[in-house]
């Protein structure tokens, strides 16, 4: 068998078999492979709107907690005037998206939209789910949660008079929290809680009426001058209907739990497995700097598959469930979507070198560029990367005089790019410019390696070669970040990461492509060219006329 046939048949069982899992998995979980279903799901939808002023907006907003019962999945974040930096997984018990002012965009109006789904009756929480919740349960340390913040003034004397009184002659610690909820609950005449953080405790106590913001301020704060540790928490009640905002209420440590409470909507004890816990403590879900008339809101759907998946919910079924990639946590979720890129980044690098026959530095730093770029999709970027390889460039050819060995070169030329990146930072925050937005996304080893295959093909070739290779180089890496910045071929791929089957046949295929590349056919284009049979030099070839 030769090795091209041996290919063919091989790229043609991992398309089937790729092709297969897909349709099989489909049969069996319906529309839950496009979107996430089961008991307790949800679509939210935030949607932020604000005006920026000054050197460039920015802005902070807090998603929910993936921990205990509440799993959150398929985070999208859009916006044409702000980039999205998502959460990192060094804070779980405080999810925040850093927005920043996209460059080339003026001040002015922007709109954020920020789409996840949750699920908050998860039957088997993941081990890292587990242990936050168990962090996040532990007893409070002393002397916490008992303080007087700005907005929960527990040692006004208003509050702690009412505090005493409502507690007077009480001496179990569930008695005085339940005095203080029953008050709050009844005394104080709830209203519509409106967009931001709402009326603050004293406030709240003062008008007679609040939201469940200002309600659960004047909770915590009464019990806390008892000596009760109570925190606040900000969530979202998970029902159907019109456009919602946030939700507050309280847990209060008594008996060596949390116990909770939510006087706006008489829970006390335990609140509705729908509520979903964004953060603990007295933080705004959404603020920022250079912004004015800020304003949010959450539009809360049921996904369409759920009627479905209630109704065939076989053993296979919760199987491929439990195995999908919407199990897994959402840092975790967001690098296998980076990992399933990168097979697609190295697929078009082939074709481009393979098939097109343009030349790069290196078959993976094409792709790794593209993906560093990916989620800027500016021009700028791609200028600044060029400068610092021209850059590096004239310094690799300063240091050539040395004549070091390889790796102590290769290890200068790094510190020496780095002393510039430093000095590129510093002169961008002097001048207040958004330089630092590209420096930060460089990978230093490809930097490196491209700065020195620029040096060794001009010296092996040309000048001109090694300019011709940067900018093909370029080329490739912009084509990378524009097709994988389209929102559907990520979705895909996560959605269906037996596609991988389907590119490893095409990566096979083109592996054992021995034919014509386009750039030849056009450099050679002349030898093509049939001639009058009398013209000089010229032979019959396959039945026609052609010069040589």
């Amino acid at each position: 068998m030769s090795r091209t046939l041996m290919s063919i048949i091989t790229a043609s069982i991992l398309a089937l078999a790729s092709v297969g899992m897909m349709i099989g998995r489909y049969q069996i979980l319906g529309e839950e492979v496009r979107v996430p279903a089961g008991p307790g799901t949800w679509k939210v939808t935030m949607l932020v709107q604000g005006q920026g002023t000054g050197a460039g907006a920015k802005l902070l907003t807090t998603t929910p907690l993936d921990f205990g019962h509440q799993h959150i999945l398929d985070e999208l974040y859009r916006s044409d005037e702000l980039l999205a930096k998502p959460p990192d997984s060094k804070h779980p018990e405080r999810r925040q998206v850093l927005w920043t002012q996209r460059p080339g965009v003026p001040n002015g109006s922007f709109r954020i939209r920020y789409e996840f789904y949750c699920s908050v009756n998860v039957r088997t929480p993941t081990a890292p789910m587990s242990e936050l919740a168990k962090a996040i349960n532990t007893p409070p340390h002393a002397g916490t949660q008992l303080k007087s913040e700005p907005r929960i003034q527990s040692d006004d004397p208003d509050i702690s008079t009412l505090a005493r009184s409502l507690t007077d002659g009480l001496e179990d610690v569930r008695d005085q929290f339940e005095a203080l909820y029953r008050y709050v609950e009844q005394e104080i005449h709830s209203e519509p809680n409106l967009p931001g953080s709402g009326l603050s405790a004293l406030e709240c106590l003062r008008n007679g009426s609040g939201g469940s913001g200002g309600k659960s301020r004047l909770l915590v704060a009464l019990c806390r001058n008892r000596g009760i540790p109570a925190r606040l928490v900000t969530g979202l009640a998970l029902r159907r209907g019109r456009e919602q905002n946030s939700l507050f209420w309280v847990e209060a440590w008594v008996h060596n739990h949390w116990m909770p409470a939510c006087p706006s909507f008489h829970n006390l004890g335990r609140v509705p497995a729908s509520y979903l816990v964004f953060n603990y403590g007295d933080y705004p879900l959404v603020r920022g700097r250079n912004v004015r008339d800020l304003k949010y809101a959450f539009l809360i759907e049921r996904p369409a598959a759920e009627e479905a998946a209630a109704t065939n919910d076989s053993p296979l079924r919760r199987l491929l469930t439990r195995l999908s990639l919407y199990a897994l946590p959402p840092p975790e979720q967001r690098l296998v979507e980076f990992l399933l890129l990168l097979p697609i980044a190295a697929l078009i690098v082939c074709i481009y070198r393979n098939v097109i026959g343009l030349g790069s530095f290196g078959t993976f730093a094409p792709a790794l560029v593209g993906l560093a770029f990916r989620d800027l999709g500016s021009l700028p970027g791609f200028l600044v990367f060029v400068s610092l390889v021209l850059i590096g460039w004239v310094l690799r050819r300063i240091l050539d005089r040395f004549h070091l060995l390889q790796v102590p070169r290769l290890a200068f030329l790094l510190s020496l790019i780095v002393f510039v990146l430093i000095s590129a930072i510093v002169a961008a925050n002097y001048h207040d410019l958004a330089a630092t937005k590209y420096v930060s996304l460089f990978p230093m080893v490809i930097l490196t390696g491209m700065i020195e295959r620029f040096w060794t093909l001009e010296v092996e070739d040309s000048t001109i070669s090694s300019f011709r290779t940067l900018l093909t180089t370029m080329l490739i890496a912009a084509s990378i970040s524009l097709f994988l910045s389209l929102h559907a071929v990520v979705r895909h791929m996560f959605r269906f990461p037996e596609t991988l089957g389907l590119i490893m046949a095409a990566q096979l295929l083109i592996g054992r492509y021995t034919g014509y590349r386009f750039s030849e056919l056009f450099r050679f284009r002349d030898f093509l060219k049939p001639e009058c049979p009398d013209t000089p030099g010229m032979r019959a070839f396959g039945g026609g006329e052609w010069r040589i």
